[in-house]
């Protein structure tokens, strides 16, 4: 018998003697545990694997999934602290971007971006904008160009196999609500119809994992019951890999629990942040980005936007590690004088970024990690707070080696190249057959290919 198939038989074998043992069938991904108010998706185990389809260490045991994530970040960046200077021979060594040194072969950076500014308030056309599948000069939602976005056109497709077809946050944890939702929101179901994102954490969780207000003890402390007789018919790997996945959540939850409870400390401060929302921005966006790494990882959802903050709104917040007090970003990003506090913001986003790449990296599913599989955008629909510079705009890709991409580089696009083209691009990466994208004139081959 050749290799191959002895391997494939041994394979077989031991499962079905797994299943004799314990009496399971084949088992679904999306098994919701018995008797408790929230299923849960589970991690993938080898007991889930179909008999049908064992296959040699060297075959894939299921088609890869594709995921997608996009991280806004609003008014722009200081372009000459972001880009690097022309002709230097290290493509990370400017002061923004050097963060992502740590994680240099995950990442392509993309330079020279650019979309076509209308005349108008800038920074509404900036983030509602910043992924629409309209022309810039189709004012279909009155001044602006607001149709569906991208994540929801790939949603549309990529979105059925998954509970939820896209998740939607934001770490706007603003007092002053003083700004139409134009300045607050990047993911659009069509004009005038916002897909409205969560920027409570706690509800996050809940959302995906049931209201634990109902119940008297934690959600996993519900489920935990079931999956204790679960656990025992398991081997030793689907052991380990069910009791890491628990883990993972009780810690996220334990960590809500714990904001909450911090709060009776905090003291006076001279601004509001709403409860129960973080007062450190690094916590926040960490909080807010574990909770989509668990939706990927527990396949609820595989397309997620998270924004970094809305466009133009001036409360005062506090960013942990750089500032000793509150500042107003959209305000220091028109004052020249302040363009290396600003530069200083931008780095703390990227820091941000990479450590979502990292926990991205740690979960295995049975493709390899959730980064490989996923492509996870960081840009800004706006180049240059200060100028309103649509030009040369902020871009990175994380992930996607997977399927393909070559990453640990950067791309230098040419002259006029319209930031469609990446959508385009990243649209059709993620099985969605488009010959264009809003104003695209192409795709952006050096990417693709």
């Amino acid at each position: 018998m050749p290799k191959r198939n002895r391997d494939k038989s041994s394979v077989q074998a031991s499962i079905r003697a797994q299943r004799r043992v314990t009496r399971l069938p084949a088992m679904s991904r999306r098994a919701a545990l018995k008797g408790s108010a929230a299923a849960i998706a589970l991690p993938f185990l080898d007991i889930m694997r179909p008999l049908t389809s064992i296959a040699s260490a060297a075959e894939p045991v299921a088609e890869k999934a594709k995921r997608i994530a996009f991280m806004y970040i609003p008014n722009g960046v200081i372009s000459h602290h972001w880009h690097p200077t022309e002709g230097q021979p290290n493509w990370l060594d400017s002061q923004s971007l050097k963060p992502l040194e740590a994680v240099r072969d995950d990442v392509v950076v993309i330079n020279g971006l650019n979309r076509v500014y209308v005349s108008g308030e800038p920074h509404s056309q900036a983030a509602s904008c910043w992924m629409t599948s309209s022309k810039p000069h189709d004012r279909i939602d009155g001044s602006t160009a607001i149709n569906r976005t991208l994540d929801q056109v790939i949603a549309r497709q990529v979105g059925r196999a998954t509970p939820f077809p896209s998740l939607e946050l934001s770490c706007n944890s603003f007092a002053d609500n003083m700004e139409p939702k134009l300045f607050d929101a990047i993911s659009w179901y069509g004009p005038s119809h916002d897909a409205r994102s969560e920027n409570d954490p706690h509800r996050v969780f809940e959302r995906l994992f049931g209201d634990s207000d109902h119940f008297n003890r934690s959600v996993l402390d519900t489920v935990l019951e079931d999956a204790r007789s679960l656990n025992k018919q398991l081997g030793t790997e689907d052991r380990r890999k069910l009791d890491e996945y628990m883990q993972s959540v009780r810690a996220i939850e334990t960590r809500l629990d714990h904001q909450a409870d911090s709060r009776t400390n905090l003291g006076k401060i001279d601004f509001k942040i709403p409860d129960p929302v973080p007062t450190n921005r690094g916590e926040y966006l960490r909080l807010m980005g574990d909770l989509m790494v668990l939706a990927f990882r527990t396949d609820q959802t595989r397309i997620v936007s998270l924004m970094v903050g809305p466009e133009r709104w001036e409360t005062p917040q506090l960013y942990d590690g750089v500032f000793e007090k509150p500042v107003q970003h959209h305000q220091m990003t028109h004052d020249k004088s302040y363009d290396e506090e600003v530069a200083l913001i931008d780095r703390f986003h990227v820091n941000q970024y990479v450590y979502l790449i990292n926990r991205l990296k740690e979960y295995q599913d049975a493709n390899g990690s959730l980064l490989d599989s996923t492509y996870f955008v960081l840009g800004s629909g706006i180049s240059d707070g200060n100028e309103h510079s649509y030009e040369n705009l902020p871009m990175v890709i994380a992930g996607g080696s997977a399927h393909g991409i070559k990453t640990g580089r950067q791309i230098q696009c040419e002259k006029d190249t319209p930031l469609a083209n990446m959508w385009l691009s990243l649209a059709n990466e993620m099985g969605v057959e488009l010959n264009e994208f809003a104003d695209s004139n192409g795709r952006i081959s050096q990417y693709t290919d």
